[in-house]
């Protein structure tokens, strides 16, 4: 049975403002037949922000991309319409990580730095996976926490309990929420995305990136973004009590690891971004 407080966050969700209308219209233009490539770089350059991340997608070096696309109109066709929609959807619904959550002990801009990280870590885990779509896996990694947003009220109302399960009773954070406040910041997340209409592979992605088998479509994805968010917790970007640096075991299996294969990539990553950006470094 439903608890009042889920089905008060779940009210919450369904109440979240609309995608901007610049991002409707590229979206709504994506799902048009009848839209040239022409057309929807034109409605994308009405919007800077979103202009600057397609522009960067396309010329992403990291993503298996050249450095020489300069127009967007050049860049939608690089990319092709169902990256571009995915880039859309993330810049759209990134803009809220920036701001403070109290409930989670995040200042303004740690969960933004947090998720950052853990983008970042995904692509190189997608390049050392071979998967496809290098721009949803970025998406999913920026994305994954993006739940702790809406249900930071609610754990600052229960933090002490939280905490005290986290901290002393060896729970992980996404079962102390549960266990508390009745869903946890991971299936908060995937209703965000369903809301908003993001791809299923994106929603399963967030909705399951700390329990990756439970990913019907795409489990090696969720398994992806679980490595990053433990490796960008490891690092201490965004770190708090509620930045998990535990990886689940059934992400080993369906990333075809066992624990001596992922201690080796553990450090190659740290000497990848050590060297590359510093985004990592020995602890």
């Amino acid at each position: 049975m439903t608890s009042s407080k889920v089905e008060r966050i779940i009210r919450s969700i369904h109440k979240l403002k609309p995608l901007s209308t610049s991002v409707t219209r590229v979206l709504r233009a994506i799902d048009d037949e009848s839209s040239s490539a022409g057309m929807i770089s034109d409605l994308i350059g009405l919007d800077p922000a979103l202009a600057a991340n397609v522009l960067q997608f396309a010329n992403s070096a990291s993503l298996g991309y050249g450095p020489s696309c300069s127009t967007l109109s050049e860049a939608v066709m690089r990319l092709g319409l169902r990256r571009i929609r995915t880039i859309v959807l993330g810049v759209a619904a990134a803009g809220s990580l920036s701001a403070s959550l109290h409930g989670y002990g995040l200042r303004a801009g740690e969960l933004w730095n947090h998720s950052v990280a853990a983008a970042t870590i995904n692509q190189w885990l997608a390049q050392r996976f071979s998967f496809p779509n290098p721009e949803e896996v970025y998406i999913a990694g920026l994305l994954h926490d993006i739940g702790k947003i809406v249900l930071d009220q609610f754990m600052l109302i229960d933090y002490q309990q939280i905490y005290y399960m986290v901290k002393y009773k060896n729970c992980l954070l996404w079962q102390a929420e549960e266990a508390v406040i009745g869903i946890d910041h991971p299936r908060a997340g995937g209703l965000m995305a369903e809301h908003w209409n993001f791809p299923e592979s994106l929603v399963e992605a967030i909705c399951y990136h700390h329990s990756p088998s439970l990913a019907f479509n795409n489990p090696k994805l969720a398994a992806i973004v679980n490595l990053a968010n433990a490796f960008a917790a490891r690092s201490g970007t965004g770190l708090t009590f509620t930045a998990s640096r535990v990886i689940h075991p059934e992400a080993l299996p369906i990333l075809g690891l066992d624990e001596r294969s992922l201690q080796f990539l553990e450090e190659d990553l740290k000497k990848y971004f050590h060297n590359e950006s510093g985004i990592l470094s020995e602890q």
